[in-house]
Order: C-alpha cells, then sequence, then structure tokens
C-alpha cells in the first residue's frame, strides 16, 4: 500500500474540496486523514456519484454523506457534473479529545448516512458541513478556528447518534458483538490513562478478556491501528502536554511518556507530528 498513499499533511485544520475541485473520478488510495463526502440536496443531478471503500461501492443520493476513514483503501469511481463536496482532517484530533475516544470504535462502522433513512440527523449533519463551506469560502478572521469548531459538532452529534446510525446496509463483515465492542472501547480508554506505563498487548488483552490474536485482529478493525501504533499515538499526545513546559527536559519528556529511549522517542514523534519534539517545542513557545 506504500505505492497508494497520499500524504495530506492538514495538522488541525480542515481542507476542503469544493465541488469544482472535486475529481470527477480518482484512482484507489489510502491516507492517514478522515475524509467525509458531501452530495448536497442543492447539487442534485439525474446520475447518481459512486465511491468506492474497502472494495464496497456506494452510490449516494443527494444529502448523502459518506465517512471514509483513517487508512481505508478508497477511490472515486464518478462524480457527474462533479458534485461532491470533500472535508478531510486529521485523525488526531479526534483522537486529542477524551470525550471521543469511546465513540471512535462506533464511528469506524459507520460510512454511509442515507438522508432518506437519517433525515433528521443527516439535515443536522449537513448544516455544519454547508458552514464549513462557507466560512471555507470567505477566510474571515478565525474561519479555521470555526471551521474546527463547526467540525466537532458534526462528530459530537454523529458520536451522540451512533447507535442510531446503524441500518442492514451497514453491517461489517466480522463485526464486534456489542459487549466486545464495549470491551475494545474500554480498552482504549485504559491505554490512554496509562500510555506512560509499560503497557503490552497480552496486558491489555488479558484485561479485556480476550486472546491476544483475537484482541489484536478486533483492536486494528475497530480503531483503524494496530496496538503498538495506538500505543505511541497516545504516547505522542501525553508528550505534547510536556513539551508545553519548557522547565522539562526533553530526555525527561521522553521517559515521562513511556518512551524507554530517546532514540526512540524522536524517532516516533516526528513519524506522528512530522517534526521533532525540539521543534514541536519552539513553535509552542513562539506561537
Amino acid at each position: 500500500m506504500e505505492n497508494i498513499q497520499e500524504i495530506l499533511n492538514l495538522d488541525f485544520d480542515v481542507n476542503v474540496i469544493p465541488r469544482e475541485n472535486y475529481p470527477l473520478n480518482y484512482p484507489i488510495h489510502w491516507h492517514k486523514e478522515i475524509e467525509i463526502i458531501y452530495y448536497p440536496l442543492y447539487n442534485a443531478t439525474d446520475i447518481n456519484p459512486v465511491t468506492e471503500i474497502s472494495g464496497k461501492e456506494y452510490e449516494l443520493s443527494p444529502g448523502d454523506i459518506l465517512l471514509i476513514w483513517q487508512g481505508e483503501l478508497h477511490r472515486t469511481i464518478k462524480n457527474p457534473d462533479k458534485k461532491l463536496i470533500g472535508f478531510q482532517f486529521d485523525s488526531a484530533l479526534l483522537q486529542s479529545l477524551t470525550d471521543f475516544i469511546p465513540y471512535i470504535p462506533k464511528l469506524r462502522r459507520l460510512h454511509h448516512l442515507k438522508s432518506s433513512t437519517h433525515i433528521d440527523l443527516v439535515m443536522s449533519l449537513s448544516s455544519y458541513l454547508d458552514d464549513i463551506c462557507d466560512l471555507d469560502k470567505d477566510q474571515e478572521s478565525f474561519y479555521r478556528v470555526e471551521k474546527i469548531i463547526n467540525l466537532l459538532k458534526f462528530m459530537t452529534t454523529l458520536s451522540k447518534e451512533a447507535d442510531n446510525a446503524y441500518d442492514a446496509s451497514m453491517q461489517v463483515p466480522g463485526s464486534l458483538s456489542l459487549d466486545a465492542l464495549y470491551k475494545i472501547q474500554r480498552s482504549c480508554v485504559y491505554i490512554t490513562k496509562n500510555c506512560s506505563e509499560d503497557l503490552s498487548l497480552n496486558d491489555v488483552a488479558s484485561m479485556a478478556g480476550f486472546s491476544p490474536n483475537y484482541f489484536s485482529r478486533m483492536f486494528k478493525e475497530t480503531t483503524g491501528y494496530n496496538f503498538v501504533e495506538y500505543l505511541m499515538i497516545e504516547r505522542v499526545r501525553k508528550a505534547q502536554r510536556y513539551l508545553g513546559d519548557n522547565s522539562i527536559p526533553i530526555t525527561e519528556v521522553a521517559y515521562l511518556s513511556g518512551f524507554k529511549s530517546i532514540s526512540t522517542f524522536n524517532r516516533v514523534f516526528h513519524q506522528i507530528k512530522n517534526c521533532s519534539p525540539r521543534q514541536f517545542r519552539k513553535y509552542m513557545v513562539t506561537v
């Protein structure tokens, strides 16, 4: 998959792809960001757009919303008359807010939000997307902040209604039972709270009541990350908070965040944040 990864590097912003720039078709690819595809009612056309996610085709009707989660292979099969609008944002935005963490496994099971099936929910979500489009177009003071605010309102509304948003067409092969899903959610919270400790896959799997192999497979299915990736993201997030305190040496930041060596800390931090811890601290101090 390395040769079809798209690198966006959005940090905490919402990249809007207006309909005039959204491609008529686009080859299969993946990226670490979350993407929302929106087919506004006012852009209705006689031929519906079609997008493929993980080998499954989704035909969008006017008003529909499509969710593409980080790491999912997808492509635009057809976008007649350029009616689609795209929104892309760093998945770390949700991961950085503890309230969202228990909901992420449920959210990842959602893809196609149909206006015909969930009209009230989709209308509410569409209003936030419309506002983001207006803000991105006008670009007045604090428009990036307001885009993030509307995106968080979108994700909060979706999270609260996640259970009701499922329907028979959204079943995922090999998906978890509700009880198993809750156990994975609790595992995510546990990892976040204890990421600086010496956590192992076997320990967390045992706490959840699963075998290591089953837990590893289900954890990846529901979060989009394997255990080590998720643990590293949480440790880097914790390190970011320590880096805000200029009195704490970077070596100490590494150990306080759960890393056993400064070299590993520097390497992992750069992989996730696209900058070194020292550069990140400098940026925090100067902005």
